[in-house]
């Protein structure tokens, strides 16, 4: 496996599953077939520009070709199973999650290393920093089971998403700055509402650790 590939594969998947999945998509992708094959273009699109130009050779549209085919067929599992209670937990969403991830993984054997437009330093900066403000926040969104309506909290998503380039230029920086974000997070989420405090905290955490992990310069 590539692991610089893989990052890209990363990226496209959050941007395609997760930045680009507006609340139509999200609500309707498991029940109306239409919207499940817009998310399924969505996903293909993600991966054709944001690896272009080495999407265009043959063998790596092939491959990516493939990727859309595997995610479609791991979508329809949930598509068909909607209705049962098992398929709407947060087991069930990192099982799902595990599955595309580990396509990605397996597509990263395959693809021809070529010209890419943005920088492998950047797109796993961007990658790592896309799965922490949507991915963990959705997961513990579940976790706290549907307590409330989904909402997206775009303060949460700048703290989490910032947190790996922070990173990436200094472990002082990131220290300071994950400090900062917790203890602004609290008195915000103080003044507003107390049961928030620990919806934020949690994802913000978590962050924190995943990135430290994984941001080495």
């Amino acid at each position: 496996m590539n692991k610089e590939i893989f990052f890209y594969f990363l990226l496209t998947h959050l941007v395609g599953d997760y930045v680009f999945q507006n609340g139509y998509i999200a609500k309707y992708k498991n029940s109306k077939l239409k919207v499940l094959i817009l998310h399924v273009c969505i996903i293909f699109l993600s991966m054709i520009i944001l690896m272009y130009p080495s999407s265009l050779k043959i063998n790596n549209l092939i491959v990516i070709i493939t990727l859309t085919i595997i995610h479609f067929a791991i979508d329809t599992i949930k598509f068909k199973n909607r209705t049962k209670k098992v398929f709407n937990t947060h087991t069930y969403y990192i099982i799902d999650q595990v599955m595309h991830f580990s396509s990605l993984l397996m597509a990263s054997f395959f693809y021809e290393t070529d010209h890419f437009l943005i920088s492998q330093q950047y797109v796993k900066l961007i990658a790592v920093g896309l799965f922490n403000a949507y991915f963990v926040s959705l997961l513990f969104y579940m976790i706290d089971g549907f307590s409330k309506p989904y909402t997206r909290d775009y303060l949460g998503y700048f703290f989490r998403f910032s947190l790996p380039f922070i990173k990436y230029y200094g472990d002082m920086y990131f220290l300071i700055a994950s400090i900062i974000f917790i203890t602004f997070s609290i008195v915000i989420f103080l003044r507003n509402n107390t049961e928030n405090i620990k919806s934020e905290s949690g994802p913000l955490a978590l962050s924190i650790i995943i990135t430290y992990l994984s941001i080495w310069r």
